[in-house]
């Protein structure tokens, strides 16, 4: 009996999962590292009576596979591919081979899975960085010019074809990518993926053609192999080269095991009509009905086997062209309530200089919580906010929350000065300070710099966010200055990702 599987039945999956490590790295880290309510993951566990024989994992638009000796639940899969057509299914070789009669079309692949430890690691190969190559380290932004790279690599494509797969993975840190660059343009990849706190597999390994046989493929790999093996975990890939012409087997990899992919075709149906996603009409139409006010901000959408049958589609088509939605900021999830309209189809275009607290959020701010105080300046903000020796600042932690839960955090400094030229006189009453804090320093702004990167929540924001130690945020630091060209004030911002969506036009 397949079912759908929750933290409850956390404890078996990883059990059964664990007995074959190598294979089922990708099940471990994902299950590990998403869980069981994110939209882009679903996880079915196969029992017989009370043993678990099968695990499958929907994640994103691949399914991944597992299945003792009885073999895959195939009418389990018969039902789940008439609902949904995956674009890749893989697993191990006897395993994913059982599922080839359902997807007669598909294209077979098989590769070579190898792993290494520290002891059979034979170290980075030296190789000098030239004309203007730089290696650099993914962040948020670089997802388009990854996936620009791999979708040139006939032999990798297949496996990275969402782009927003790779910047999620780039916000969220989920594994590691790494690239060589030059003027600009991707020449060598290679990544860190299924990341668990055991193990880790490696991909997207390759180099444009035109700079291949430099060793950039093999240092790159390296640079990630260390990192892996340094923090306690093995590493694993996969590849289909003979030994001779195998650059992981030169750096101590050896052979575990076959693994296969099933890819499906994309020329189209045998009518020789051109494929595109089930989910695409339903989208569109979801999309303009959002953005034409059927369907107001703030609403709750009717459930999703009313919207099935209202848009004449089955559940699982109108679930991924949702997620899509949501990915996109036009609605949210709330845990146990439904799905919500975040778009709003009567605001104006905001200009680049806003609380973005406020303004970009994707389900609404219910209040506003300061924390406030007077003082001295550290010495950065006296840089930044360029004050003189002796000049004081206004600083306040700011707390956003959503229906309960706060959502965001700011810490603004704003000179004494400043308040004073608006004539707010000390003491500010509370009730003034927070529309100055909220509103009114962004109006009086005429022009700001920002910086934005990913980071980890520390002591800085745990007791106000009422989150754990370690949580991603998206951290932002935006500096405001006025009419004559001084700084008026610095803010820090950190965002719950999946609870704000950055909209904002900017003008030279």
């Amino acid at each position: 009996m397949v079912v759908k599987c929750g933290e409850a039945q956390r404890p078996m999956l990883m059990e059964y999962l664990a007995k074959e490590g190598v294979y089922h790295a990708f099940l471990m880290a994902d299950i590990e590292n998403y869980g069981f309510d994110k939209e882009f993951q679903t996880v079915y566990g196969d029992w017989n009576g009370e043993n678990l024989c099968g695990v499958y994992l929907r994640f994103y638009e691949n399914l991944i596979l597992s299945a003792d000796k009885r073999g895959v639940n195939r009418e389990f899969l018969r039902q789940l591919f008439q609902q949904w057509q995956p674009e890749v299914v893989m697993g191990k070789l006897e395993t994913a081979e059982q599922v080839s009669a359902l997807l007669s079309s598909y294209q077979k692949g098989v590769k070579t899975l190898y792993s290494i430890d520290g002891e059979r690691f034979k170290g980075r190969k030296r190789i000098t960085l030239s004309d203007h190559v730089i290696l650099k380290r993914g962040k948020p932004g670089d997802g388009d010019k990854i996936h620009h790279f791999l979708m040139e690599i006939p032999e990798i494509r297949a496996l990275y074809t969402s782009k927003k797969m790779i910047e999620d993975r780039l916000i969220n840190g989920d594994g590691v990518h790494i690239f060589l660059e030059k003027e600009g343009r991707v020449i060598a990849h290679a990544n860190s993926t299924a990341l668990s706190s055991s193990s880790a597999m490696i991909g997207g390994v390759a180099c444009a053609p035109e700079y291949r046989g430099r060793g950039y493929a093999s240092f790159l790999t390296a640079v990630l192999v260390e990192e892996l093996l340094s923090s306690g975990r093995t590493a694993g890939l996969f590849c289909d080269r003979e030994e001779k012409e195998n650059l992981f087997v030169h750096m101590g990899f050896e052979k575990t095991g076959l693994w296969q992919t099933l890819t499906r075709p994309k020329t189209g149906t045998k009518a020789g009509k051109s494929r595109r996603p089930s989910y695409l009409p339903v989208y569109n139409r979801l999309y303009h009905d959002i953005k034409s006010g059927v369907y107001q901000k703030g609403s709750l959408l009717p459930g999703e086997n009313v919207l099935a049958a209202a848009y004449e589609v089955s559940r699982n088509t109108l679930r991924q062209a949702l997620t899509i939605l949501c990915q996109d900021g036009y609605i949210y999830k709330r845990q146990g309530k439904g799905t919500y309209v975040s778009y709003d189809c009567q605001k104006k275009e905001e200009k680049g200089i806003c609380n973005f607290l406020r303004t970009c959020t994707k389900e609404p701010v219910r209040r506003m919580e300061m924390d406030y105080n007077v003082g001295e300046p550290t010495d950065i903000a006296r840089e930044k906010l360029q004050l003189a020796d002796g000049e004081l600042v206004m600083a306040s932690n700011n707390v956003y929350y959503g229906e309960k839960e706060p959502i965001g955090q700011s810490f603004l400094q704003i000179p004494i000065r400043v308040l004073k030229e608006e004539g707010l006189k000390e003491p500010v009453k509370e009730d003034q300070l927070k529309i100055w804090m909220d509103q009114k320093i962004y109006e009086k702004a005429m022009a700001a710099h920002l910086a934005i990167q990913v980071i980890k929540a520390d002591q800085q924001v745990i007791p106000y966010m009422k989150i754990q130690e370690g949580t991603v945020l998206l951290y932002m630091e935006q500096v405001l200055y006025g009419a004559d060209d001084t700084p008026i004030a610095r803010i820090k911002y950190y965002f719950l990702p999946d609870k704000y969506q950055i909209n904002c036009r900017l003008r030279s």
